[in-house]
């Protein structure tokens, strides 16, 4: 099963405005270009991870990764078929084969999929332009032509009548996307006040918009995480985070020691790496920048605690105390992944996907043990009284313009049963070792992190706001300024706030109005 993470689904470039190194959007485009990946998914529900992204692509080109297709398993088909139905999902009829769009193909192998089989068939319409799909699956792949302009195709495709029926859902662009009109609200199509969604209706009321449910969400995973080497651990003598982790001990002050006392400069040695320190740790004082609640956008730049998160993250910079491996400088910007294989970087933080990508196949190279590669959970602020982590839920939207809401409905509840169905889980997890050479260690922890009593969940919208002033794939923008200036320019945040909190502010408002 693919593992995704849709913070990290883009290689993020960063036009990074520092007093010290300045770099043109131009110059910086002349020697390299925003990396996309195209990913695999189906039921992400009942593997470890969400549904983004995967092997990269050039920029600016369709994509071309290697995506890995599962391949058919008899486990899960026979988990499948003893799967119990409610009523009120037992009779829907879905004649037309389902238009799915994303920057990756749906896996026909996957537990979800074999669930919708099995409850509504293979339905055998094809949608106009599409007669030349196999007679045997169940969607229309509609490719995006990258995923940095996956918005703007979506886009287009509503406008000319031509909708998908669904597509994935990111909080990188919600609310924006309701504000666009390029989703509508489920409301009327899923119920999610029944017996059923229990589970999960404490996440779907946090996403609320202005009173009405778009995101039937059926999961909910750690964003991302901090991995780690075992060896290089015992090798520096520190403890192993996660014990720290399971004894309660894994906190800010003891995240942040280990990191000094790993980080040389002078021998390339470095704490941290990856895109998403910034929001991870941001995360963990219980508040994200801008949050959603009651139906409504609410900013969160002046919060003591986030104020006090920024002010450890600014001593990342190579300006000040040199934590993070300067990406900037050395490899164009973008982690490097062999500088932790090689032991020089301690923690590189990135999403479950990356093991699939990445670490399995250092693993494989080197030869190492299963217990080698591990990963830990971002630090708890110390002296908080509750454990908080951003995450990341996995849901399809409701396009607007699509013509089989029936198809739409049947999907997200097969999502939904094998997300909840103990044999069908047992079926997937056994599906990622065999196909993705996970280890029961590994999937245990990743149970512990996705169990709601572990964390109290905080999800970041800072980036849903508009791609004009919160591109999460640049940070040459209001948003993007905020947490860039400070972690990748040692920069004051009260300044950069005082800077950007005008256009951001108002674009709150904006929003807000629309549902008011």
């Amino acid at each position: 099963m693919c593992i995704r993470d849709s913070y990290n689904a883009v290689s993020e470039v960063h036009y990074i405005k520092k007093t010290t190194k300045k770099i043109s959007a131009a110059a910086l485009a002349l020697v390299m270009g925003a990396t996309a990946f195209t990913g695999c998914s189906g039921s992400t529900n009942s593997t470890p991870g969400g549904t983004d992204s995967a092997a990269s692509t050039t920029s600016g080109g369709a994509a071309t990764g290697s995506q890995k297709i599962m391949s058919s398993n008899e486990n899960v088909k026979s988990a499948v078929d003893n799967v119990s139905v409610a009523e009120d999902y037992k009779n829907i009829k879905v004649d037309t084969k389902l238009k799915f769009m994303a920057w990756y193909d749906i896996q026909e192998a996957s537990p979800a999929v074999e669930l919708f089989k099995t409850l509504y068939g293979t339905p055998k319409n094809k949608p106009e332009g599409y007669e030349t799909v196999a007679d045997e699956n169940v969607f229309v792949n509609v490719k995006v032509s990258n995923y940095n302009d996956r918005y703007l195709d979506l886009a287009k495709l509503v406008q000319s009548d031509e909708s998908p029926d669904t597509f994935p859902f990111e909080t990188s662009n919600y609310p924006y996307g309701i504000y666009q009109n390029l989703f509508q609200t489920i409301d009327g199509v899923v119920d999610t006040n029944t017996e059923d969604w229990v589970d999960y209706k404490p996440i779907i009321d946090k996403f609320n918009w202005g009173g009405k449910v778009y995101t039937p969400i059926v999961d909910v995973n750690p964003a991302t995480l901090l991995w780690y080497r075992k060896s290089i651990i015992e090798e520096n003598g520190f403890d192993d985070p996660w014990e720290l982790f399971e004894k309660g001990e894994w906190t800010w002050s003891k995240c942040i020691e280990m990191a000094r006392k790993f980080t040389d400069p002078d021998n390339a040695k470095y704490a941290f790496d990856g895109y998403g320190l910034d929001h991870a740790f941001i995360a963990t004082t219980g508040k994200p920048l801008i949050g959603l609640e009651s139906g409504k956008l609410v900013s969160n730049l002046y919060d003591a605690n986030i104020e006090k998160c920024m002010d450890m993250l600014r001593t990342f910079d190579d300006t000040q105390e040199q934590l993070r491996y300067p990406r900037e400088i050395e490899n164009n910007w973008t982690p490097s992944y062999n500088e932790w294989a090689d032991g020089n970087t301690l923690f590189i933080e990135d999403g479950t996907w990356r093991y699939e990508e990445t670490w399995r196949k250092f693993k494989k190279k080197n030869k190492w043990e299963d217990d080698e590669i591990n990963f830990v959970p971002f630090p708890q602020m110390d002296g908080a009284d509750t454990y908080y982590q951003e995450m990341k839920q996995d849901a399809y939207m409701f396009v607007s313009g699509s013509k089989n809401a029936d198809g739409y409905k049947a999907w997200i509840y097969a999502n939904l049963l094998s997300s909840k169905d103990e044999e069908v889980k047992k079926a997937g997890r056994q599906q990622s070792i065999d196909e993705f050479d996970w280890n029961e260690t590994l999937l245990d922890r990743l149970d512990k992190l996705k169990d709601p009593a572990t964390f109290e969940s905080v999800f970041e919208f800072k980036n849903g706001i508009g791609p004009d002033i919160a591109d999460s794939t640049n940070g040459e923008n209001a948003v993007g300024h905020l947490t860039s200036d400070v972690i990748m320019g040692g920069n004051s945040f009260t300044t950069v706030r005082e800077e950007n909190k005008g256009v951001i502010e108002a674009r709150i408002k904006e929003l807000n109005a629309t549902v008011s």
